[in-house]
């Protein structure tokens, strides 16, 4: 039916009582009911009443009320079959959408699903035969900290490692690695293995991210050189039970590639193809209990070890001393575990080891509970390096020991108690047993490079009375000569009869310093390193309080048994010493402690913590070195001019050069035979360049090497080219006879009154004149005025032939004295006030050519002999200090006494050699940053402008070198 019908229809019934059809379009509109039929609205009537009241009424007027009642009802919406068609679309798009995620979903929670129940046990997956085993809590924060670790860089330095490098170069650079998304996802544990030969395995849990790994395949055969842009990074099989499974190689050296492949939730990398079948199959059920248990310890670190303690001390325990007899007395029923935290400037390990053993005796020494040693708040603040053995007193240890002494140890132990009984007629029991205590050990004072040992002692007043007994007897005899910051240090002396005889034999016993204080006894052979200890421990400044220390002690525990701390500038402890993979890694890690504890429970807890230090090396300022275009044949003068430009003089063969060290230029003087130079300097300026050649010509030029007016001067007489400037003038050697030419700005020169002997080096200032001590088999010391004649009371007679130039000193306040060392090693001191008699004197036994070098603001004398022993001295002639130089026999040996770090103290810089320049404290203690190249005499000046001083110095390579850091203030 159409709609013309219907509408005919519903006309036709107009006349009838059924009610009028409703529209089949009709909706639920505002102002209707659910069923169609209108609401009253507040100002209507209802429809049935109007119709009611015209039933009567004309047909014409019911057809009206009809249009008004369907007026009342239409609605203003456009037409409902568009709304449904567009609501129709929008469902579809819906349904749609809802299917692609399902279909993108169910196979991924499919993997995530499977990846969650194909797992297995990474404990079970690290194969048998490995001697430790390293477990990583989080590889993404190990990565973060180790990548930029310094102990890294430090193992990977040398040139067998230079792929390595590479890659870790590129690994840091990669900022992948550092984003938050990479953080998370190696965020898992990684367990590693080692083995004999080099060999090594890694398996990680990735857990829940394997199920990314099932899309490798797919990724690899949609996208084939994604892997290709990862540096040494390719694709291979593996032969699985016979079937192939995919996988990669990584190359980390030439020689060395890590086999990479994914098996279940784990990835397992190793160093051999044959190690990762190994590990692929499952290991023994023990094996991997016992590491599941590992694994799982809650008190493990960043990075934890597990390993057989019999591994790494199978070195010791082979040695057939007391230590080794008694480690092979021990067994380890347990792996150690060591765990392990670091950072960038700390790396700390902490260890229990338990062991069992059948030997009483082992048990006596290993079960006796750690203390608190005493001796760690009696160290001064200045201690660099501690070894202190605190196992009990000598006594214990020998009745514990003994049984493990080595056949020669015991025969030298008879030995000593029969001598001792001989010539002390004291056993060993009285001489050490008695009075010593259960701390021994060494120490190391950052001022001095003499190390003092220390003693406890349990009865002071036996030590005291022992010492006074021995003192009494014809071997052995004391001296009180030495002083130290006004306390009197004394020295255990052997008389010169025993000392010569034993020198006959070549035996050198040690003639020490020593201190009782507070119930200690102090060994040393310098009175320095004793004097400083005293003062700073007497004012309570102890190494306990100072903030290395503190950090260092919430790492490690007070109590201990034997305990190593460290500072690598001054010492290697021994297990650094004796390793060379820790002593790469820690190199940077200036400072440590090392200590073991014993417990009555049969367990030795290992402590180990080490931090960086501030680099103190010295470096070269920009420009630096400078080339010479001759090599200096003798020392080199370094000064300013008085426009404040910094130069350099030098002498080669007869000519003379010069260079402004501002700019590198040049200049050069020839003379008519071979050159010599002196310094005309006042007020720490230039005035002027004297310059001689051996035919006798004289200059006197500007820092251009310009000569001044009136110059040069011609004397025809033949010169030793060794000038010294004096009273605005020079005084030179003549080579041809015994005497010395003055010259002063004047033009003017004449000759001194004769020696006995040629003078060979240049003459020494001293006040108003000039002294000179020629090598003779009568050796006598001249001084002369600025006259040239003979000042009164000269010369003085010595003893021995000299080669060492004298040094005149101000012994008190208008007291001057004069001191000397022979070729024979006899140092002396003679007094310019006491008729020159000799005040002091000591004998070195050995052969010193050196020039003698005082410093007044340490009130000390230093000379180097031609063995390389640098020794100081006092002003009573007592040796107060010595040390053996690396450098070794040298016969041109040259002292520099220099204050570069501004404390009112000179510092001691010697060279001779070889091309290094080595710098001391006063107390022997090296320098930061030394040796540096160069030779001859260093000069401190300030080259750059920055108020500080470089330190300047020559080499035997033609190179100037201008040295700055923080050692110089």
């Amino acid at each position: 039916m159409d709609t013309d019908d219907f509408n005919e229809h519903i006309h036709s019934a107009e006349g009838h009582d059924m009610p009028p059809a409703s529209n089949l379009d009709t909706e639920i509109r505002p102002g209707t009911t659910a069923s169609g039929t209108a609401e009253m609205l507040p100002n209507m009537q209802p429809i049935e009443n109007e119709n009611a009241d015209t039933a009567g009424s004309h047909p014409a007027e019911r057809q009206t009320v009809a249009q008004n009642a369907d007026t009342v009802q239409a609605s203003p919406s456009p037409p409902t079959k568009k709304k449904r068609k567009k609501s129709g679309f929008f469902k579809k798009v819906g349904i749609f959408l809802l299917v692609l995620i399902l279909i993108i979903l169910i196979p991924l929670v499919g993997l995530i699903g499977y990846s969650l129940i194909n797992r297995t046990n990474p404990a079970r997956h690290i194969a048998d035969g490995y001697y430790a085993a390293v477990t990583i809590r989080s590889a993404s924060d190990t990565l973060q900290k180790g990548l930029y670790l310094s102990a890294v860089d430090s193992l990977l330095s040398s040139p067998e490692t230079a792929a390595l490098q590479g890659n870790l170069r590129a690994l840091r650079s990669n900022t992948t690695l550092q984003s938050s998304w990479f953080k998370r996802l190696l965020n898992v544990p990684v367990n590693i293995a080692v083995y004999e030969g080099s060999n090594a395995a890694i398996v990680a849990n990735i857990g829940i991210r394997s199920a990314a790994v099932q899309l490798l395949p797919l990724i690899s055969a949609v996208k084939p050189e994604l892997f290709d842009s990862v540096p040494n990074l390719s694709q291979t099989e593996f032969d699985i039970n016979g079937s192939a499974k995919k996988g990669f190689l990584f190359e980390l050296t030439q020689d060395q590639r890590l086999y990479i492949c994914f098996y279940k939730n784990l990835m397992v990398a190793t160093t051999s193809e044959d190690l990762l079948y190994s590990c692929l199959a499952e290991n023994s059920e023990a094996s991997g209990k016992r590491l599941t248990a590992l694994l799982r310890d809650s008190n493990r670190g960043a990075i934890s070890v597990y390993a057989e303690p019999s591994y790494f001390i199978s070195g010791m325990a082979a040695k057939r001393d007391i230590v080794g007899n008694m480690i092979r007395e021990l067994a380890f029923p347990d792996p150690a575990a060591l765990n392990v935290n670091f950072d960038e400037k700390t790396v700390s390990f902490h260890s229990i080891i338990n062991w069992i053993s059948e030997r009483s005796e082992v048990n006596a020494i290993l079960q006796r509970r750690s203390t608190l040693p005493a001796i760690l708040s009696r160290l001064p603040e200045g201690a660099v390096y501690v070894t202190l053995l605190n196992l009990g007193d000598p006594q214990f240890l020998y009745e514990n020991t003994k049984a493990f002494f080595p056949p020669e140890l015991t025969k030298n132990f008879n030995s000593a108690d029969k001598n001792s009984k001989f010539f002390f007629n004291k056993d060993l029991n009285q001489l050490i047993f008695d009075w010593m205590g259960s701390e021994i050990g060494v120490f190391g004072h950052r001022d001095s490079q003499t190390p003092v040992f220390f003693i406890s002692l349990k009865d002071e007043a036996k030590c005291r009375y022992l010492l006074e007994d021995l003192f009494s007897t014809i071997f052995i005899d004391r001296s009180t000569a030495a002083v130290v910051d006004d306390n009197r240090i004394p020295r255990i002396i052997f008389p010169s009869w025993l000392s010569r005889l034993l020198r006959a034999f070549q035996i050198d016993l040690p003639e020490p310093f020593y201190m009782i204080q507070d119930s200690y006894l102090y060994l040393s052979n310098s009175a320095e390193a004793l004097g400083m200890c005293k003062k700073e421990t007497d004012a309570g400044k102890l190494l306990v309080k100072t903030d290395e220390w503190k950090k260092i002690a919430k790492s490690v525990s007070a109590e201990t048994s034997f305990l190593v701390y460290y500072s690598l500038d001054r010492s290697i402890p021994f297990f650094l010493e004796q390793n060379a993979l820790l002593k790469t890694a820690f190199k940077n890690y200036g400072k440590g402690v090392l200590s073991l504890r014993f417990a009555a429970d049969r367990k030795v807890h290992l402590d180990f913590y080490t931090q960086k230090t501030d680099a103190r090396k010295l470096e070269e300022i920009p420009s630096f070195p400078r080339s010479l275009s001759q090599r200096p044949e003798t020392d080199i003068i370094c000064t300013k001019s008085a426009d404040n430009i910094p130069y350099i003089f030098w002498t080669n063969g007869s000519n003379v050069h010069g260079m402004n060290l501002l700019t590198g230029n040049e200049s050069t003087l020839s003379l008519d035979g071979k050159a010599g130079i002196a310094a005309e300097i006042k007020h720490s300026k230039l005035q002027a360049l004297w310059a001689v050649s051996a035919r006798g010509s004289i200059y006197r030029v500007n820092e251009n090497l310009e000569p001044f007016a009136g110059y040069p001067v011609l004397t025809a007489e033949k010169l030793l080219p060794k000038p010294v400037a004096f009273n605005g003038g020079i005084a030179v050697p003549l080579s041809a006879d015994s005497t010395l030419l003055f010259a002063d700005a004047t033009d003017n020169w004449f000759i001194s009154e004769p020696m006995n002997a040629k003078l060979r080096t240049a003459p020494i200032i001293w006040k108003a004149g000039v002294a000179a001590l020629p090598r003779s088999f009568e050796s006598n010391l001249y001084l002369f005025n600025n006259e040239g004649k003979t000042v009164e009371g000269y010369p003085i007679e010595l003893e021995g032939i000299f080669a060492a130039a004298p040094v005149f000193f101000e012994e008190t306040k208008g007291n001057y004295a004069v001191a000397f060392v022979s070729e024979d090693g006899r140092f002396s001191i003679r007094s310019l006030s006491q008729d020159y008699a000799e005040t002091a004197s000591c004998d070195l036994n050995t052969v010193c050519k050196a020039d003698l070098a005082y410093s007044a603001s340490l009130r000390a004398f230093f000379v180097v002999s031609q063995d390389g022993h640098l020794f100081k001295f006092n002003t009573a002639g007592a040796i107060i200090d010595s040390l053996p130089l690396k450098t070794g026999a040298a016969d041109d040996y040259r002292i520099t006494l220099l204050d570069v770090t501004g404390d009112g103290k000179d510092e001691i810089f010697v060279s001779g050699g070889g091309n290094a320049l080595y710098g001391f404290t006063s107390g022997f203690a090296p320098l930061d940053g030394f040796p540096l190249a160069g030779t001859g005499t260093p000069y401190l000046l300030d080259i750059d402008g920055d108020s500080f001083p470089e330190l300047i110095t020559h080499g035997i390579d033609s190179k100037v070198h201008a040295y700055r850091g923080a050692v110089l203030r």
